[in-house]
């Protein structure tokens, strides 16, 4: 075979490698492709899905009512919602470290021990004028500890009510223990043969014993009215009455009470007014300012005065604005209220340093705001110039 021959021979093998490499290149190039196109899919699908959950995590942060805030392994803040900005103030996540935003020793102590992957409990802790709570979970990328989520809720309220049930139940067992006691003497006493013998001092001890069960069933009477009210369960039955009407019934049941004491009741009320009100309601509301009022003057004048109104400040309801109210008061001229306890005064079985010492289970006013406030109105009380305190309730006029 001749040289030219076996060139031939080898131009043609090496074409025909040449365009077998061609295809399996080709081949090759096009898997590429498809690997290429599909891990830009994948790709795309995870932006798309990292931006979704990115959505929906700044969705819940912004929704959330509680404080949430994502603290790195390096102390950085990398996420915190309105709430905790409202709380711990403005955030500047690229030079502010956790400890510097919060300025809480001991919510970075509970950071830590979750970094460290130590169990926690919830931490309670003040800040500034509230009582919170935080709760930490770890976030984990392969299994390590990368950053920390933090949920902070305000239980500033909770700790109120925990501490106003506290409060009941002391005052609840004092206001029982005392006429309870009061009883158990008074029955010992009785036992006593010589008081037995005596029938003038065995109905004087029968007469207190019955004194202090008319206590115990007035102060299980006004807890059950109370229950009842503030469930919303002693609905009020409403109707056009005079308040005049109203307030004169009161004060025929109460004058011989002012006259033991000399005490003048004037009556300052328009004839002319209505009211739409609940005439038994607000004949306790009167009753029991009328009786405080009468107890803590030893001297002077009690007054009850009408005036009719428009103003923001006499309604709680603001469908209510427009409408006329009338602003009733009872004044007196006895010793009056210190202002530091002028806010506490509806509060249960709070009782002013002037009445410990006097009969009463503490809930009188507290069912008052009850009433006057399920009438849509407001109660509250202001010191005179001269001496003594005004009790001022609104109700709705009826035209």
């Amino acid at each position: 075979m001749s040289a030219g021959w076996i060139v031939a021979l080898i131009l043609f093998a090496l074409v025909g490698w040449l365009i077998s490499l061609n295809r399996r290149l080709r081949a090759d190039l096009r898997r590429e492709k498809l690997h290429v196109l599909e891990f830009q899919r994948e790709l795309s699908a995870a932006i798309a899905e990292l931006s979704d959950v990115k959505t929906r995590r700044k969705r819940l942060l912004a929704a959330s009512t509680q404080a949430l805030i994502i603290v790195e392994n390096d102390h950085r803040v990398s996420s915190a919602n309105k709430v905790a900005k409202q709380l711990f103030g403005s955030l500047d996540k690229k030079t502010t470290t956790f400890i510097e935003w919060t300025r809480e020793h001991q919510l970075l102590e509970l950071v830590d021990m979750v970094l460290a992957n130590q169990k926690t409990p919830p931490l309670y802790f003040s800040h500034h004028d509230k009582f919170l709570e935080a709760h930490a979970r770890s976030i984990k990328e392969r299994g390590m500890v990368t950053a920390v989520a933090l949920a902070i809720h305000d239980v500033t309220e909770l700790q109120r009510l925990g501490r106003a049930r506290r409060d009941f139940v002391a005052n609840i067992s004092h206001e029982l223990r005392t006429p309870l006691a009061s009883i158990q003497l008074l029955i010992e006493t009785l036992l006593n043969k010589e008081v037995l013998d005596d029938r003038k001092i065995r109905l004087e001890i029968i007469d207190k014993i019955s004194t202090q069960v008319e206590a115990l069933g007035q102060l299980a009477q006004e807890l059950l009215d109370l229950s009842l009210i503030e469930s919303g369960k002693m609905p009020l039955k409403l109707a056009s009455y005079s308040l005049r009407d109203i307030v004169e019934e009161q004060l025929k049941r109460l004058l011989p009470q002012a006259e033991r004491k000399n005490i003048t009741l004037t009556l300052q009320v328009d004839p002319e007014i209505n009211v739409l009100a609940d005439q038994t309601m607000v004949g306790r509301v009167l009753s029991n300012l009328l009786h405080n009022a009468i107890k803590f003057t030893d001297r002077g004048e009690v007054i009850i005065s009408a005036e009719k109104c428009h103003t923001v400040d006499l309604t709680h309801n603001a469908a209510d604005l427009n409408e006329t109210w009338v602003k009733v008061g009872v004044s007196d001229t006895g010793v009056g209220i210190p202002p530091d306890q002028l806010a506490r005064i509806f509060e249960r079985f709070y009782k002013l340093d002037r009445a410990r010492k006097q009969s009463g289970t503490g809930l009188g006013l507290a069912i008052a705001r009850h009433i006057v406030e399920a009438h849509g109105g407001r109660i509250w009380a202001e010191i005179n110039k001269t001496s003594g305190v005004t009790f001022y309730f609104s109700l709705p006029v009826e035209d």
